[in-house]
């Protein structure tokens, strides 16, 4: 009987161990949620066009770099003048799904970082584009209040890679040479 009363405690006590590092990551952040809908409008804003509520997600020291070598933006300033390829009014966002999506909080509970597959679509001229299981990574910190990005990136494994991309990009390296 002894050895059951000594079985209860140590798994008590890995079982609270295990509950307070949860609390610094994953779903059991009081948090999660806030920081979650805070990386689901730094691309669903594109659907409303509110420019403003993206710029509000964003750090003025924040860093970007997306698909491509001139998305490379630091700085808010910056970013505002990158954004204004978005305004073109026959642009639009139509629909975006995070898969996989993972957030951990600091153990102080003020950052966050995340990564997931983004499918995130839009229209030029009524003619629906999207980016499909594009990798996205990025963090945020709660800075007065609110959740704001200081990095994100996105990317393509190199062996998901859509062909469409190789094709336009690397099509000189697949000519045969003489």
């Amino acid at each position: 009987m002894k050895v059951e009363f000594t079985r209860i405690p140590i798994a008590l006590l890995i079982s609270l161990v295990l509950v307070g590092r949860g609390l610094s990551q994953g779903t059991t952040s009081p948090e999660y949620e806030t920081v979650k809908r805070a990386i689901e409008q730094s691309i669903g804003w594109a659907i409303e066009k509110d420019f403003d509520a993206m710029f509000r997600l964003w750090d003025d020291n924040m860093f970007h770099f997306w698909l491509f070598s001139n998305s490379l933006v630091v700085g808010l300033d910056n970013f505002k003048i990158y954004a204004e390829q978005w305004r073109d009014p026959d642009f639009r966002g139509t629909r975006f799904q995070f898969k996989e999506l993972r957030i951990v909080f600091s153990r102080s509970g003020d950052v966050a970082w995340y990564s997931c597959f983004l499918d995130d679509c839009g229209s030029y001229k009524g003619r629906e584009s999207c980016l499909e299981n594009v990798f996205q990574t990025g963090v945020l910190e709660k800075k007065g209040g609110r959740w704001v990005h200081m990095l994100m990136h996105g990317s393509y494994p190199v062996d998901k890679i859509p062909e469409n991309y190789v094709r336009k990009f690397y099509s000189s390296l697949l000519e045969k040479k003489e």
